[in-house]
């Protein structure tokens, strides 16, 4: 039975998520819409992201941070793509994106960024005086 699932997030700067998304490979758009389940149920979302041209995930602004929402029955038969990695890696590359942001504006360079055989990411700035 198809229905929307939301996921409270800590994503709260809409710039590094669509830095994030756009690093992950994923077409986005800010226009208010409306994302659809396999029920025909339409649901307000601020952001809609694509794949392969298929609406199939959004977020939605609380006031503090952005919640992700979708209908994760509509994934079954993408082999490809699982809702709770796709989240995962969202989730991941916002952190990066937010520590690079961090440390660019603290006066550090990113030197390095290098994915380690478990899955994490090794970031190595450094800063001159």
């Amino acid at each position: 039975m198809s229905h929307f699932s939301r996921i409270t997030t800590s994503i709260n700067d809409l710039k590094i998520l669509k830095q994030s998304l756009k690093d992950l490979s994923f077409e986005y758009s800010t226009h208010k819409a409306y994302l659809e389940d396999g029920n025909g149920n339409l649901e307000y979302v601020d952001m809609i992201v694509k794949k392969n041209d298929k609406n199939i995930m959004g977020f939605i602004w609380n006031g503090t941070e952005y919640a992700f929402i979708s209908d994760f029955d509509l994934w079954k038969d993408d082999n490809q793509m699982y809702p709770e990695n796709i989240i995962e890696k969202i989730l991941q590359q916002y952190a990066i994106n937010s520590i690079i942001q961090v440390s660019y504006n603290e006066g550090f360079k990113t030197v390095n960024k290098e994915k380690l055989t478990d899955g994490s990411i090794k970031l190595t700035v450094q800063r001159w005086n």
